[in-house]
Order: structure tokens, then C-alpha cells, then sequence
């Protein structure tokens, strides 16, 4: 009996330190809906064109990315949290977890998806550059769970083509900061800079690895 007691007691402290805290859903829970706008690339007379709705518990970001005329080159849409709370908390503290978690769908193998936290600008960094991105590729026709280390996100990205140009492993200054992993204030999920039509399905945000003792912040 106490042996089991003991092994009980270490799965609970195991499940404890590394648990996973819930950002955003589309099923109506109100501490993680959060008010989503579709926003099409504007830039030189850019001509892509999206839409963002729910739909059974699902954030669905649809549209087509196409060539911005006067660059010859894909432009972006893309689907942001605009929450407005001047003095109030948004997101959760994540500073004790080590990865984002998306649940997504993709209807084909579009290969131009990002995601984005905060808005933090990088020194020297493009004009429209404003937050920590990384790239992420759902599979197509299945939901799934895909895992993005912060490590992977950046501020210092290319705003013709949502490309890395310097790396969280380049510098630390680039990697997501306290402050914005305290609370991220927006999130958005962007088809960029590679042509085509996209569908994709949003079931959760999370963020994952989480070292959780002591902290309430919709753990699971």
C-alpha cells in the first residue's frame, strides 16, 4: 500500500510540473474566447482575401493567398485576437512553459502557415514587423496536435515574406520576451508569402510543458 501510495503521489507531481494552459478555444467557454477580426493584406494594392468565422466549436480561417501585382510576389491574410482590455489581463502567464500548442485541421497541404504572439518589434527590424512568429504545417484532411517551441518564434521576420531573417537560436534577443509570455495581449494565425487557397480548421490554442505548481491559469 505505501508503494502505490508512493507511485500514485509521483504521477500526480509528474502531471502537476508539466501540464498544458488553455489560451483560446471556439466553444463559447468564457475564459478563453477571445473577439478574432480577419484582416487582408493591405500593402501596394495587395489582392489576397480571407474570412474568419465559427462554426461547432471551431475558429475556420478561409481565403486565398494571391500575388501583391506590384511586387509579383504572395501577399498574406491573416486572423488576429483584438481583444480591448487597456488595464486588464488577456492571456494567462505562460513564462513557465516551453512550447505553444496548436489543434488544427488544414483542408490541403498549404505550406505558408504562421503563427504569431505579442507585438513586440525587434531592433532594426522591418517596418510592418510587429510580433514573434514561427511557421507551422498541419496536416491536411486530419485534426492534429502540433507542438511549436517558443524557441521556434521571432520577431525579427521579413514583412514581404514572413520569413525568419534572425532566429531565437541567432540571438536571445529575438526569442519571445517575459513580458509578452506574462501576457501575450493578441494572437494571430497568418497564410503568408506562399500562393494559394487555405482552410483550416482551430479547435484550441495552448500552451504546453508548462511547470504549473502553484499557478491556476485553466490548467490541464
Amino acid at each position: 500500500m505505501t508503494s502505490l501510495k508512493l507511485v500514485s503521489a509521483g504521477i500526480l507531481a509528474s502531471l502537476c510540473s508539466a501540464s498544458d494552459i488553455i489560451l483560446a478555444t471556439f466553444d463559447g467557454a468564457a475564459e478563453t474566447t477571445h473577439k478574432w477580426r480577419q484582416m487582408n493584406d493591405p500593402v501596394m494594392g495587395g489582392k489576397s482575401t480571407g474570412t474568419w468565422s465559427i462554426s461547432g466549436g471551431l475558429g475556420i480561417f478561409d481565403g486565398e493567398v494571391v500575388d501583391v501585382p506590384s511586387l509579383k510576389a504572395p501577399g498574406f491574410i491573416k486572423a488576429a485576437v483584438v481583444d480591448m482590455k487597456p488595464f486588464g489581463r488577456i492571456f494567462p502567464d505562460v513564462t513557465s512553459c516551453d512550447a505553444l500548442s496548436l489543434t488544427v485541421k488544414s483542408s490541403a497541404a498549404y505550406t505558408g502557415f504562421r503563427f504569431s504572439i505579442g507585438s513586440s518589434h525587434a531592433p532594426g527590424g522591418k517596418f510592418f514587423a510587429y510580433g514573434y512568429k514561427a511557421n507551422f504545417q498541419p496536416p491536411a484532411g486530419q485534426l492534429a496536435t502540433l507542438t511549436i517551441p517558443f524557441t521556434n518564434f521571432t520577431d525579427y521576420w521579413d514583412d514581404a515574406t514572413g520569413e525568419a531573417i534572425k532566429t531565437c537560436q541567432d540571438s536571445k534577443i529575438y526569442c519571445p520576451s517575459e513580458k509578452t509570455l506574462k501576457d501575450m495581449r493578441t494572437m494571430s494565425v497568418w497564410a503568408e508569402g506562399v500562393a494559394g487557397k487555405v482552410h483550416l480548421e482551430i479547435k484550441s490554442v495552448a500552451a504546453t510543458g508548462c511547470n504549473t505548481t502553484g499557478q491556476a491559469d485553466l490548467i490541464v
